[in-house]
């Protein structure tokens, strides 16, 4: 487990809001083997610690961080398979890069993740948040999970059935475990079309989203009936900030990092936010961004 442990690690150069404190101890495995052996030995010492992908949709405390993080960004691995009925399936490890994938596969003549293009972070996280946009997800393109299961120290495959996606949710948030990889089935088409979707839709995200600056993507989950970004204008909360956070005045639905943010200023930011739209609208604005602590 030490050969991929590193000793005062600044999470801040990790996350993709910049912001977050200091880890004592932080892994970095490499295999799913290793990933497996490294939460293993955690859970025998009794540590408090957290299995991270890409860190595109979470926040991790100021000061010294009072867990261990273990990131899987660098689990990698891609085995795939065409089938004569014009479907293809594609084994992805945890760390894949999920924007990495949807253009390669696009390149493949393999349709299915071109809503995935654009989007920041790892195929774990993808399964476990069921990352969506642009009407489709994640879960239509699951066909079962590669999950460690903590309690019984062994590797199981979950069926997509199984797996209870739901709107930014899956059964993975509620069972102790890890995410291995997933088996995604794709459908054969043309190259040349699957990337001209996939361009377009990171198009989109280029014209209405601030990717110039450090965010968590959408700060908050769609309320029933409504859109937070909406709301949180209507509000007067366009390009307001609390220290170094700011509400984006391209797109009110995200939290941007203006320069030397703290997760303490982003939190309050948050808790800001939700308070003026529930006082104005009655509405309760859930968090998509995850506070790890």
């Amino acid at each position: 487990m030490s050969d991929c442990m590193r000793l005062e690690v600044n999470m801040s150069e990790y996350t993709s809001m910049k912001t977050g404190g200091v880890a004592e101890r932080c892994y970095f495995p490499e295999t799913q083997e290793q990933l497996c052996e490294t939460v293993a030995a955690l859970e025998d010492d009794g540590a408090h610690y957290a299995v991270l992908g890409n860190m595109s949709n979470v926040l991790l405390e100021d000061g010294t961080l009072s867990f261990v993080p273990v990131v899987t960004c660098g689990v990698r691995g891609r085995r795939l398979e065409k089938r004569a009925d014009g479907k293809a399936e594609l084994y992805a490890a945890c760390g894949e890069s999920l924007t990495r994938l949807a253009y390669d596969m696009c390149r493949e003549g393999l349709s299915g993740l071109e809503f995935a293009y654009g989007i920041p972070g790892t195929v774990g996280g993808a399964v476990f948040m069921n990352a969506g946009a642009y009407g489709s997800e994640m879960k239509n393109v699951v066909r079962a999970v590669r999950w460690y299961d903590i309690a019984a120290r062994q590797t199981v495959e979950i069926p997509a059935d199984a797996c209870v996606f739901g709107y930014r949710n899956s059964v993975f948030q509620q069972r102790r475990g890890v995410i291995l990889g997933a088996h995604l089935l794709l459908s054969t088409d043309d190259a040349a079309a699957c990337l001209a979707r996939a361009k377009e839709f990171m198009k989109r995200r280029t014209e209405k989203q601030p990717l110039e600056l450090p965010s968590c993507g959408s700060a908050f989950k769609r309320p029933e009936g409504f859109y937070a970004g909406e709301l949180i204008e209507k509000s007067g909360l366009k390009g307001f900030c609390v220290g170094g956070a700011c509400v984006s005045e391209k797109h009110a639905g995200f939290i941007v990092n203006k320069g030397g943010a703290t997760t303490a200023d982003v939190i309050g930011l948050i808790e800001e936010v939700q308070a003026r739209v529930k006082a104005r609208f009655g509405v309760e604005l859930e968090p998509e961004i995850r506070i790890i602590k």
